[in-house]
């Protein structure tokens, strides 16, 4: 439960209560992260002295259970807001990302292609001798 990897903790959490989310779970001991499509119930969060890791009480999409699951923030690597798509919607049910803190360059990205500045093709309109 010590992962380096934590992207929620009590603070931001209680904003994920009622939602759907994707979460990519990962634990020290295991190679690879495991991605599971849940809906949050509730959380538990950290008391110093009592209980110090927090967690949030889950239900699986995929399964019927009669009781939620335990999923505790220190395990979550990657966690996005399912949004409801109605029949208007551009496509993308997946809400803002959260990405773990990593060590990897933090440079800008390309321009956003297919702009009234950038078209399609990527040209500005610039001559190149």
């Amino acid at each position: 439960m010590t992962s380096q990897h934590a992207v929620v903790d009590a603070s931001t959490a209680q904003d994920f209560i009622g939602q759907t989310v994707l979460v990519e779970l990962h634990w020290d001991d295991e190679p690879e992260s495991y991605w599971q499509c849940l809906h949050i119930v509730g959380m538990v969060v950290p008391m110093e002295g009592v209980y110090d890791h927090g967690y949030f009480l889950t239900f699986d999409m995929n399964r019927d259970a009669p009781y939620p699951n335990e999923v505790f923030f220190s395990d979550i690597r990657t966690i996005r807001v399912m949004r409801h798509r109605d029949r208007h919607s551009s496509g993308n049910v997946l809400g803002r990302i959260a990405l773990p803190n990593s060590a990897r360059s933090r440079a800008a990205l390309p321009a956003r292609r297919n702009s009234f500045t950038v078209p399609a093709n990527g040209s500005t309109g610039a001559a190149h001798p």
